[in-house]
């Protein structure tokens, strides 16, 4: 949507914001022909000599924000460009439709990146209330809305990658295995419309001499690349895909945080973890000393609900049982 000498105005909500904070400066966004960043659930003057760029959730209150743009009397803006973090829902599309944003509308695509972006090889999906949401003792009517949401973002974040990967899951409280089925069925319909998602050229395994003293989550990642999980607690939800192997004994013992910055097409296989409830620092670390042992033949991806601090993680363990206010 850009043009020289063009500028426009680019609207956000929270989530995308988030996103965008994540991965760029303002100054990077000024570079594309933006000339101001607004949050489409404040109070806005009207420019309706500039086009917009609407880059936000597919969620009703975002989506009835933007048809309230060009809903009374003078529109908002002279016309809009509207992005979607993930798949929008079919009646939020069919109110679109219905509306006069249907006339202005020039662009409208979802671009399936609902999560952050934290580090090269850390994701999160910005949601500190999903630790109340899985382990409270008190019943959550909207645990299963949170459940297929996180499961679309997962699905986006596979997407990104270019992964169909199979799916396992510890097994134990019921929730891990609905939320393994729910991310299943969404990676089938990304890939029904991206069929080559998951296809990779070169696909190489790596065996390890195990570390003492280490987070759990760092022996689960190397027992899955070495293919040692029992598969009782560890079920799959699809078969997994052959993967030709070529082994090197190496040592996960020692490791150091990434540093390589650069950008590179990964070629060989990853392993992503998704971590319920919170991922703390050590064991997104693992993720970077596993990737390092293995010599860069597998990159394996951690991410969760949200970055977990200690004293965070307390406070949250402290009051499970009472509803999280989600501005806080």
């Amino acid at each position: 949507v850009k043009k020289d000498g063009e500028w426009k105005v680019l609207i956000v909500d929270h989530m995308s914001m988030r996103i965008l904070s994540s991965c760029c400066k303002m100054s990077d966004i000024l570079a594309e022909g933006v000339t101001i960043v607004e949050d489409i659930n404040k109070r806005r003057e009207p420019i309706s000599s500039l086009e917009a760029i609407y880059l936000i959730s597919p969620v009703e209150k975002s989506v009835h924000a933007l048809i309230n743009d060009f809903k009374y009397g003078a529109f908002a803006y002279k016309a809009a460009h509207i992005f979607f973090t993930d798949n929008c829902p079919d009646s939020l599309f069919t109110a679109i439709g219905r509306s006069r944003v249907a006339k202005v509308a020039k662009t409208l695509k979802e671009i399936n990146v609902a999560f952050l972006p934290y580090e090269s090889q850390v994701f999160s999906l910005d949601d500190p209330t999903s630790l109340y949401s899985f382990y409270s003792s008190k019943p959550n009517e909207k645990k299963d809305q949170m459940m297929e949401t996180i499961a679309e973002q997962i699905a986006t974040l596979c997407d990104t990658l270019k992964e169909y990967p199979a799916i396992r899951y510890r097994k134990g409280p019921e929730e891990n295995a609905r939320l393994a089925e729910e991310v299943y069925q969404r990676l089938n319909a990304h890939k029904a419309d991206n069929p080559s998602m998951g296809e990779r050229k070169e696909r190489k395994e790596s065996t390890y001499q195990l570390s003492r003293w280490t987070p759990i989550i760092k022996d689960i990642m190397e027992n899955a690349i070495e293919d040692k999980l029992d598969k009782k607690q560890w079920p799959f939800i699809s078969d997994p895909a052959p993967i030709n192997t070529s082994q090197t004994t190496v040592s996960a013992r020692f490791g150091q945080w990434h540093k390589n910055k650069t950008t590179e097409y990964h070629t060989g296989p990853r392993l992503i973890v998704f971590v319920i409830g919170g991922v703390s620092h050590s064991e997104m670390r693992s993720a970077y000393e596993v990737t390092k042992a293995t010599q860069g033949k597998w990159e394996v991806v951690i991410g969760s609900s949200h970055i977990l601090t200690p004293t965070s993680f307390l406070n949250d363990l402290k009051s499970l049982d009472q509803v999280p206010n989600p501005d806080c």
